[in-house]
C-alpha cells in the first residue's frame, strides 16, 4: 500500500487560504496603515504647534524687553529685534514651524493687548480657527 503524500481525493481542496480570506486581510492591514498614518502625521502637527507656541513666548518676551529699553513703544517690526547690539531675537526664530513669518503689528486691540502677535496656523491661512495668538494661546 502506498501513501497517498497530494491529498488528491475528489471532493477534498488543497490547504491554503483563499481569495476572499487573502482580501479580508489586506483589507484589515491597509485599514490599520491609515490609522497609524493620521496618528503619526497628528504627532507631528501637534509638535509644530507646540514649537510655534514656544518661539511666540520668546518674541513676546523679547517685545517686552524691547519696550522697556526703548521707553514704552514697540518695535515697527519683528526684525528689529534682530538688528539690535545685541539682538534680543535669534533671526531663525521670526518664522512659524510651518516655515510662514510670524504675525507682527506694535498696534495692539487694546490695553491688554498692546501689540498683535501670531502664526496661521497648520493650515497658513490667516483668520481662521487654527491661527496661533500669543494672547489665547494655551501652553
Amino acid at each position: 500500500m502506498t501513501a497517498n503524500l497530494n491529498n488528491n481525493r475528489p471532493g477534498r481542496s488543497r490547504p491554503g487560504f483563499s481569495l476572499m480570506e487573502l482580501m479580508l486581510v489586506l483589507a484589515i492591514m491597509g485599514i490599520l496603515m491609515a490609522v497609524v498614518a493620521i496618528n503619526v502625521i497628528g504627532v507631528g502637527d501637534r509638535a509644530r504647534i507646540r514649537a510655534t507656541k514656544a518661539s511666540l513666548a520668546t518674541i513676546k518676551s523679547a517685545l517686552s524687553s524691547y519696550q522697556l529699553e526703548q521707553g514704552g513703544s514697540y518695535p515697527p517690526d519683528l526684525r528689529t529685534l534682530t538688528t539690535m547690539k545685541p539682538p534680543l531675537l535669534d533671526n531663525s526664530k521670526l518664522q512659524d514651524s510651518w516655515k510662514i513669518d510670524f504675525i507682527y503689528d506694535p498696534h495692539g486691540p487694546s490695553t491688554e493687548q498692546p501689540f498683535v502677535l501670531g502664526s496661521a496656523g497648520p493650515n497658513k491661512v490667516i483668520g481662521d480657527e487654527d491661527d496661533i495668538n500669543v494672547w489665547t494661546m494655551e501652553n
